[in-house]
């Protein structure tokens, strides 16, 4: 992965004259790489930022009972997850499976 100050390296050396195959070198890239960044003129980190998904890969299984859960976490702001989602599964069985909650070990 390419960071921010190699191509802020590779821009320094090509801006003292240097080929692009030797700016590549010293900073550490691949020239085809080079000759990426030194088109685009855009940062990695920039790049990278103008890429956020907004869109959602599949639908929400908790949307319709997440006024609910905010309720609950207003009222008990300590409330664990489990204990959160074990009462979502008491109140509508068969609504929401077990893997549906991620747990941390």
């Amino acid at each position: 992965m390419i960071t921010d100050n190699q191509v802020k390296k590779l821009k320094r050396e090509l801006h003292q004259d240097a080929s692009l195959e030797t700016a590549a070198a010293q900073a550490g890239m691949d020239p085809k790489t080079a000759r990426k960044y030194r088109a685009l003129d855009t940062l990695p980190s920039e790049i990278k930022a103008a890429r956020v998904r907004e869109w959602r890969t599949r639908d929400d299984p908790f949307e319709e009972v997440w006024g609910a859960v905010e309720g609950f976490l207003e009222i008990n702001p300590g409330l664990k997850a489990k204990t959160l989602f074990d009462h979502l599964q008491r109140s509508d069985p068969g609504r929401f499976s077990d893997g549906q909650l991620r747990l941390s070990t």
